[in-house]
């Protein structure tokens, strides 16, 4: 037997022994590209990996974890109609397989997101439900990954006018990444305090807006710096609602500091 033909019967021997092998190489070399951003290559070797692991039967929980990861790097290449299809299959799969489960729950809110990417936040809704249900029975109410899924469920609702529904969503998720990460330099905790602020705008509480405008202003100062954009856009909510609040000279201070941040912004 010539060398050749002597290493492709090791591989054909190596293969039988472990099933898993040809899967394996593709899903690291996916992997490794993800990681380095070539995500073109790392969409190639998912798709290899995708068919690799069709041999193990449809209903596979490897099929529906290598679905699960294209999905990811079709997110990160904009790809999202791709993405949402990838996690959809994927999530047939891994519900059958372990019901009602963190790795159900974290692809309920890969397609909800990605469906945010799409501006379509009222249909990533029932998406959003099912997650949140999940990460608080497994989670808890504090856990981060229920505050996350919580923030992005009081967005929704608060973009399709269901501003009650919001405002429970956003003092949930502000409350969890408040225990979690304290108040000083938290900006996650700014997001959802701003977040909340305008569902409290909709619903005409000025008042409970104004002080979490305030403290989202502060966060944001700290961890932002004095000349960023989303500084000067809370500021300028901040304004609407002391303008309201009839609190002019305050309004006036904060209109001259966002219009300061707005000219250096135009002119880098």
């Amino acid at each position: 037997m010539g060398q050749a033909a002597a290493f492709q019967a090791a591989g054909h021997a190596a293969a039988a022994q472990d099933p898993e092998g040809p899967w394996r190489t593709q899903v690291l070399d996916a992997l490794n590209a993800a990681g380095a951003k070539d995500y073109p290559k790392a969409e190639q070797a998912f798709l290899r990996a995708v068919q690799e692991s069709a041999h193990f039967g449809s209903d596979d929980p490897r099929l529906g974890t290598t679905l699960n990861s294209l999905g990811l790097v079709y997110r990160a290449e904009k790809k999202y109609s791709e993405a949402e299809g990838a996690y959809r299959r994927a999530l047939s799969i891994m519900e059958d397989a372990y019901g009602s489960s963190i790795d159900t729950a974290n692809l309920n809110f890969n397609i909800a997101n990605v469906m945010f990417d799409q501006g379509h936040q009222a249909e990533a809704l029932p998406n959003l439900q099912r997650t949140a249900a999940i990460y608080e029975r497994l989670l808890g109410d504090d856990s981060m990954k229920t505050a996350d899924v919580r923030c992005m469920e009081g967005d929704a609702y608060r973009l399709t006018k269901r501003y009650p529904e919001s405002e429970t969503a956003l003092r949930k998720c502000a409350d969890a990444r408040e225990v979690n990460g304290g108040l000083i330099t938290n900006g996650p905790l700014a997001d959802a305090l701003h977040s909340l602020a305008l569902t409290l705008i909709q619903e005409g509480k000025f008042s409970a807006a104004e002080p979490r405008l305030k403290i989202a202003e502060q966060i944001r100062e700290r961890t932002l710096g004095i000349t960023s954009p989303i500084l000067a856009q809370t500021m300028e909510d901040h304004i609407s609602v002391l303008r309201e609040l009839g609190r002019y000279k305050d309004a006036e201070r904060l209109t001259t500091m966002a219009a300061a941040i707005r000219r250096q912004s135009r002119s880098k």
